[in-house]
């Protein structure tokens, strides 16, 4: 059995993929994930996994857990994975999709273990996935959504099963980005120093649908008629 921790509509979707009789906990922030396990007699962990007394599982996987699993909790499993949505070792830490799209380095999906550095585990497997610097964030992160519901279907039964999955190292090189400095950037507070083809990439990339993430602090004449070259097709 396997203590599953997710969060994220790809944590629902991974819930909903598997049978009861498979998962010994679901440990979890949201709301709905809880409710969904709770309905289907799963044992539930809600909020900080680290405060919780629970007996684990030999074995855990986590799906877009939102909380970085600290040394005390890793040591109790014998093995225990992430699926992570970028191509490691680029795209460790926070909007692995977007960050690819900004600095132009490989996007895609990873199966990994989880270790004491973040998203630094060994990797079970990855898939990388093709974009231009046409698409927007919504564009590229469809697809590597994909590719992790496809590493998911691979290997989940794997790892119920108790195989040990053979991984390798991470390569040397890669990149990181933590929270705040996706924040920093999506808030714009220096706008002034951008190119206007870099507020147009910024712009695209942090695009969803009914969402735009660019949040501009200070009203500017000429901005604004930029804005509106840009939304126009």
């Amino acid at each position: 059995m396997v203590d599953l921790y997710l969060d994220s509509d790809l944590g629902l979707w991974a819930l909903e993929q598997v049978s009861e009789s498979h998962i010994s906990h679901i440990i979890t922030g949201d709301k709905l994930i809880a409710d969904t396990a709770r309905n289907r007699h799963i044992k539930v962990i809600e909020g900080d996994v680290h405060a919780a007394n629970f007996e684990p599982s030999s074995t855990g996987f986590s799906i877009h857990y939102k909380r970085i699993l600290k040394p005390t909790i890793i040591s109790k499993y014998q093995n225990i994975y992430n699926l992570h949505p970028g191509y490691l070792p680029w795209g460790r830490g926070y909007y692995p999709i977007f960050w690819a799209l900004w600095e132009q380095t490989p996007a895609g999906a990873t199966l990994h273990k989880i270790t004491e550095g973040i998203d630094q585990g060994p990797i079970v497997a990855q898939t990388q996935v093709e974009y231009t610097a046409y698409e927007t964030g919504w564009d590229l992160f469809q697809r590597v959504r994909q590719a992790e519901k496809n590493l998911f279907t691979r290997y989940f039964e794997k790892i119920v099963a108790g195989e040990e999955l053979s991984c390798i190292p991470q390569p040397a090189g890669g990149t990181y980005h933590s929270r705040k400095e996706f924040l920093a950037l999506k808030n714009l507070s220096d706008w002034k120093s951008f190119s206007a083809d870099n507020l147009i990439r910024l712009t695209r990339y942090l695009t969803f649908p009914d969402y735009s993430g660019l949040e501009i602090k200070i009203a500017d004449e000429h901005f604004e008629v930029l804005l509106r070259e840009i939304s126009t097709p």
